[in-house]
């Protein structure tokens, strides 16, 4: 794989769905091939991939890779991040994939020497607005990182109950107080209490032990299951999927390939964290922030970046050459 080259990016600001968004435009390093459309995970994430005490640059450095390899990227800030304006505790699912169309439109509008390919590159909640989005307006390529095969309502409750197996098989003082007090039931009970509150809130947000939760967000993502519009997608699909992602069940990535209806590859990387970065130490739920933090200082993942460039190179040759 070629070194990464340095390619032309600017900032823009494009209508989004209900006011302008901000983001980062990148050019080719050579001929047009397509155009790639990076959309983030869940949270106070910006269009580089950081938060505020978690800077990975995840969508940067995925963005010059691709700029190196040939496409026009496109990343950019979500309602109420960075320097898109707006109220990010009041932004629905819908409203996160109304974006993501009004981005694939923009990028359309910029990249016509692509030839009108466009590829969604999402990660993790990135993922599901991507296969929302396509089953909408359908796009030329799927690259899906990270990604669920299912709806927030099975992956919740699942990730709760990892954390809370983690706190009972605590050992030494810890592990006996843990046991000793009950924690991990009355965790438990907290847990159902708060989500019950949160799925009949009619308030878009609310407040629960002093914090703000976009409550919105949670109903919308608990009615719909990704699964649903999978089986829409007729592009060529790729899906990877790290074997020590305690976010998404790594098996995800053979059955999002199994769901669409095009053609379609995955990969589980052996080692990779949802951050995209290896780790040979065991993953826990309750220290995850700790491993990411650390996680920050390496590299995305060389093997990662080698599939992506590989299956790129198989769908997405230059203008004029004959897919292999």
């Amino acid at each position: 794989m070629k070194p990464i080259a340095e390619a032309g990016e600017e900032k823009v600001r494009f209508a989004g769905a209900a006011g302008p968004l901000a983001g980062t435009f990148g050019t080719p390093v050579g001929p047009a091939r397509g155009a790639v459309l990076i959309i983030a995970g869940s949270g106070a994430i910006d269009r580089d991939g950081n938060a505020k005490r978690l800077r990975m640059n995840i969508y940067r450095d995925l963005a010059r890779q691709l700029e190196a390899d040939g496409f026009y990227t496109l990343r950019y800030d979500k309602r109420g991040v960075g320097e898109s304006p707006g109220d990010a505790l009041t932004v629905g699912l819908w409203d996160r994939v109304d974006d993501v169309m009004a981005a694939v439109r923009y990028l359309r509008e910029r990249a016509v020497d692509a030839k009108c390919r466009v590829i969604i590159l999402g990660h993790s909640e990135g993922c599901i607005l991507a296969a929302a989005a396509n089953a909408r307006e359908s796009v030329e390529g799927l690259v899906l990182l990270a990604g669920p095969c299912e709806s927030l309502a099975a992956t919740s409750p699942r990730q709760q109950e990892q954390a809370l197996e983690e706190l009972r098989q605590m050992r030494g003082f810890a592990g006996f107080l843990i046991r000793l007090l009950r924690v991990p039931e009355s965790q438990t009970r907290k847990a159902r209490a708060t989500m019950e509150r949160i799925l009949h809130a009619e308030r878009p947000w609310i407040r629960i032990s002093g914090v703000k939760m976009n409550v919105r967000w949670i109903q919308e993502h608990f009615a719909y299951d990704v699964a649903q519009d999978l089986p829409k997608v007729t592009c060529p699909t790729l899906a990877i999927t790290g074997e020590k992602d305690v976010q998404v069940l790594p098996e995800h990535a053979r059955k999002i390939a199994d769901t669409v209806a095009g053609p379609s590859e995955w990969h589980v990387i052996p080692d990779m964290t949802h951050a995209l970065r290896r780790t040979e130490e065991p993953i826990r739920m309750l220290s995850l922030v700790k491993l990411y933090k650390r996680q920050c200082q390496e590299p995305i993942d060389q093997e990662l970046l080698d599939i992506v460039h590989d299956w790129l190179g198989a769908y997405f040759p230059p203008v004029g050459a004959p897919a292999s």
